[in-house]
């Protein structure tokens, strides 16, 4: 029989112990996400912020969101592609940095309570150009009134200012998120069929999921030019195949090279032989005992985000 002294301090030895391998569990700096009821707590903290930006000015309300969505083409500076290859850890960082939660603070036509709707953005330049998807922005079909709101990965959340310019056929969009000094992902279209591609997203609320795979091939779809419309690059939208993991959720998250560039963003999800998902839709049908044979996984390419954006004209 242990005597009763050497128990307790056989227990205080557990404990310590015990802390001793949390505290081991991750490198320093790594963010640890509460699963749960904590990310309730985090989208009704979200849906409040939001409540209260919709009374200033310098917000993208409902009323405004249909003309806005118009714009065609917006002037940014970009920071030039990264030329040196990074590290996964190092790109997860530099995703993680760059990422945004963008999407409505919204009142509902069943409810006086505040309701968020968000999948994902990331930052293009250092004063608050964030490039998602149209079909995150464009408002759904259970927004009674509110305003576009961005999160960033401490929670901070920050008034949508305006849209700078999107493309329905594309799925592509960049906003203005009020602030300076954020960190931007540099863009490229200089990647090709089997290289690198990851993703750092919040699928099904499963926030900070950061996977890698790479990339299978480029297409394009037919048809997507109204017939009164002329031929031009902005109605054929370029695709990506990537065999990185993302799922409702991860909607305008970036997809990232090897040098930690953004390639593209991501769209959609598709099962096989079933039709495409938005990739911030929870839809579970299937198509058959084949359905699971394969998950498609659709990005929106880079090159649809340039073409929303004229270079900035440089100083005489």
């Amino acid at each position: 029989m242990v005597p009763a002294p050497s128990l307790r301090l056989l227990w205080i030895l557990c404990a310590v112990l015990a802390e001793c391998l949390q505290a081991a569990a991750q490198a320093p700096n790594v963010p640890i996400y509460k699963q749960g009821r904590r990310e309730a707590q985090y989208e009704a903290e979200m849906g409040n912020a939001g409540k209260d930006l919709f009374s200033s000015s310098n917000v993208v309300k409902f009323s405004g969101i249909t003309e806005q969505l118009k714009r065609t083409s917006c002037q940014l500076e970009l920071p030039r592609p990264n030329t040196a290859m990074m590290s996964s850890r190092e790109i997860c960082v530099a995703a993680r940095r760059s990422h945004f939660r963008v999407g409505w603070a919204y009142l509902c036509d069943k409810c006086d309570d505040w309701h968020v709707n968000v999948a994902g953005g990331y930052c293009i330049s250092s004063n608050g150009a964030v490039a998602t998807c149209y079909h995150v922005v464009k408002p759904g079909r259970e927004v009674k009134d509110g305003c576009l709101v961005a999160a960033d990965e401490n929670g901070k959340v920050f008034p949508v200012t305006e849209v700078l310019a999107a493309n329905r056929y594309s799925d592509a969009c960049i906003v203005r998120v009020a602030g300076d000094g954020f960190t931007p992902l540099p863009l490229t279209t200089n990647v090709y069929p089997g290289d690198l591609a990851y993703c750092y997203s919040d699928p099904l609320d499963h926030r900070g999921y950061f996977s890698h795979g790479i990339i299978n091939r480029f297409y394009q779809f037919p048809g997507r030019r109204p017939i009164s419309a002329p031929a031009s690059a902005a109605f054929a939208p370029m695709r990506l195949n990537v065999s990185t993991d993302w799922a409702p959720g991860s909607s305008g998250s970036a997809v990232l090279d090897a040098y930690g560039n953004a390639i593209g963003h991501v769209s959609t999800i598709a099962l096989s032989g079933e039709e495409e998902t938005a990739a911030d839709q929870n839809d579970s049908t299937t198509a058959g005992p084949f359905a699971m044979m394969i998950v498609f996984h659709e990005a929106v390419s880079a090159r649809d985000v340039l073409l929303l954006i004229q270079p900035k004209a440089s100083s005489p």
